[in-house]
């Protein structure tokens, strides 16, 4: 029955594909988050979608970043077509269900412009069910993003999640301050000999090492943050010992994981001397289980309203106070510190970002501190992960 449906709704004289309605459906999604649907440039809120041997290739854009994929299909050798993202995945999540999506393109005015087909409408046949999309030819579609003529390119590989560690466990020290537009991403670089990851926003340091060997290579780069969330977003669910293929230019990164490829446009700007904020040996030590000293500094910024909370270290205690509009509180805990009775002051947000960052486990973490007004280095379960706090004041 559904193969009389589909003799009946769809013409041999139009350029047509018949995809994995699964695979489109996945396809189409990820692609999606790089179309916003409301970007004045109206088809940068497209996913093209065209032919290639054995299927077909696709391809969305914002600009600065661009996703492309490819996906088996019987397909015309004509289909060449920027379908609405927002629609298209719409009707692929909701849609009749189907094992299989066939997309027919119609053209203008029912013509065509000698051998060209200029297409204006995108059929969609789900099971029994058609549906007509607006459909835009890919004419005015964005150049691809490709790294400059004769541009040196350092490649490498690194863990799917390894990667995905490096950018989750960074993002949240990005900084926002679009006057410092160096710091708005995730600093790329080598570092004796390994690939390290940093970001900051003047108030707080994050630092990811991995085991990735760069050798003799000088990489250096600045991936936007947004770049850094998307790649973070295709490997999320997915991260694994697979790896992943990197290729940077002075002026884009690359990232390819499985079939799916992700070109990025740098932060053209020089990231600063972030280790002179590091300090050498700070005097004293705390180890404290994360999950609990999180639990109790959000506790006393809720209840109190405070933004900063006083952090009071003795030899097997510290205590925990707050001030803010609703009031002011106390809290202890049990830790292991070593070095005199010491109190420092850290920015509520901050010091709980650091506390989540370090031992997203809930187990121990280490505080090293010089004192009270110099950065504070944090460490704990994730290997190869450093967090630099600098206090406040009381």
């Amino acid at each position: 029955m559904q193969s009389e449906n589909v003799v009946k709704l769809f013409t041999a004289e139009n350029p047509s594909a018949l995809a994995d309605r699964a695979e489109l459906t996945e396809c189409v999604a990820l692609l999606a988050k790089l179309c916003s649907g409301k970007h004045p440039n109206t088809i940068l809120n497209h996913i093209r979608i065209a032919s290639e041997s054995g299927g077909m290739t696709l391809t969305a854009t914002n600009g600065d970043i661009q996703a492309e994929t490819s996906i088996s299909a019987d397909v015309d050798a004509r289909f060449s077509a920027a379908l609405p993202a927002a629609s298209l995945l719409k009707l692929m999540r909701k849609g009749t269900p189907s094992p299989n999506a066939i997309l027919e393109l119609l053209p203008e005015d029912g013509s065509t412009e000698g051998d060209r087909f200029v297409v204006n409408k995108c059929a969609v046949q789900l099971a029994s069910s058609r549906f007509v999309l607006d459909a835009m030819t890919t004419d005015d579609f964005p150049e691809p993003i490709r790294p400059v003529e004769g541009d040196k390119v350092q490649r490498f590989k690194i863990g799917s999640a390894v990667l995905w560690n490096a950018i989750d466990g960074t993002l949240d020290a990005v900084s926002a301050d679009p006057t410092r537009y160096y710091l708005n991403g995730v600093y790329i670089h080598s570092y004796r000999g390994h690939l390290r990851f940093v970001t900051t926003d003047g108030h707080r340091l994050y630092i990811q090492d991995t085991n990735v060997q760069t050798g003799k290579s000088e990489i250096s780069a600045i991936l936007p943050t947004e770049g850094a969330k998307f790649v973070a977003s295709i490997l999320d669910g997915h991260a694994g010992a697979d790896p992943v293929k990197v290729e940077i230019s002075s002026t884009i990164a690359v990232f390819v994981f499985r079939d799916i490829a992700v070109t990025v446009k740098l932060v053209d700007g020089t990231f600063p001397d972030y280790e002179r904020v590091i300090p050498a040996e700070p005097d004293k030590m705390v180890s404290i289980a994360a999950g609990e000293m999180s639990a109790r500094v959000a506790s006393m910024v809720e209840c109190t309203g405070a933004g900063i909370v006083r952090l009071k270290f003795a030899a097997e205690q510290l205590i925990i106070s707050a001030h803010g509009n609703l009031g002011g509180g106390t809290t202890g805990m049990a830790c292991e510190y070593q070095g005199e009775e010491f109190e420092i002051c850290f920015t509520a947000k901050n010091l709980q970002s650091a506390i989540d960052a370090a031992s997203p486990d809930g187990r121990n973490m280490r505080i090293r501190m010089a004192d009270a007004i110099s950065p504070a280095i944090v460490s704990g379960s994730i290997g190869g992960w450093t967090g630099v706090l600098m206090p406040s004041a009381g």
